[in-house]
């Protein structure tokens, strides 16, 4: 028994030599010296990366060819719209006409694809072959990955400038090559979709 002690009384003589070596003691200077890396920016979502609401990435991808554009579509809020607000249709559709709005609807003059016959030098009533230049640019604005493309939320940024409300509209924000645009759809089906910018 006497010698068990002896041996435990040693170890416990001996522990600060050990422990020097391991790491330091923990205090307030030593907590204050540790340097955390900063977070890093979160990546933005592609219609492949599956961190969106997968029936707008498989629309985009399957039905549009976009691959390229980034996103801010969650589930959540796709949900969120179809559950409080009144529809004719899902979400799915409405997105489906938001992009067809986009690719075929020059009337308004603000609007990416009136604006892309506007650099092409096309007239009021472009031609086909017109059109069908056009829309390929405004296709390939689509895909490029410093476009995006958003749910517009109520109450929260990039609301539509003609005063839109989600309530009544599936709304979409574009920001394709750096100019802002709205593609709007009626929920009640009762108006055709249809898109613009800010001049």
């Amino acid at each position: 028994m006497i010698f068990s002690a002896a041996i435990l009384a040693a170890a416990m003589s001996a522990a600060p030599a050990f422990a020097a070596g391991w790491a330091p003691e923990v205090n307030t200077d030593t907590l204050a010296a540790i340097k955390l890396p900063a977070a890093p920016a979160p990546a933005k979502a592609s219609p492949r990366d599956g961190q969106n609401y997968s029936g707008a990435e498989e629309l985009l991808v399957k039905e549009f060819g976009v691959t390229g554009i980034t996103m801010d579509i969650p589930e959540s809020e796709v949900m969120r719209q179809d559950i409080y607000y009144s529809n004719t249709f899902c979400f799915e559709q409405a997105m489906r006409q938001a992009l067809s709005a986009v690719l075929e609807n020059y009337k308004n003059p603000t609007s990416p694809l009136a604006k892309t016959l506007g650099e092409l030098g096309a007239l009021q009533t472009p031609t086909k072959s017109e059109l069908k230049k056009a829309r390929r640019k405004v296709l390939k604005l689509l895909n490029s990955p410093s476009s995006h493309i958003s749910i517009v939320r109520p109450y929260k940024h990039n609301q539509p400038l003609a005063g839109e409300t989600v309530e009544k509209n599936w709304i979409f924000y574009l920001n394709l090559g750096g100019n802002p645009y709205w593609a709007i759809v009626d929920r009640s089906g009762e108006k055709a979709p249809y898109v613009y910018g800010s001049n």
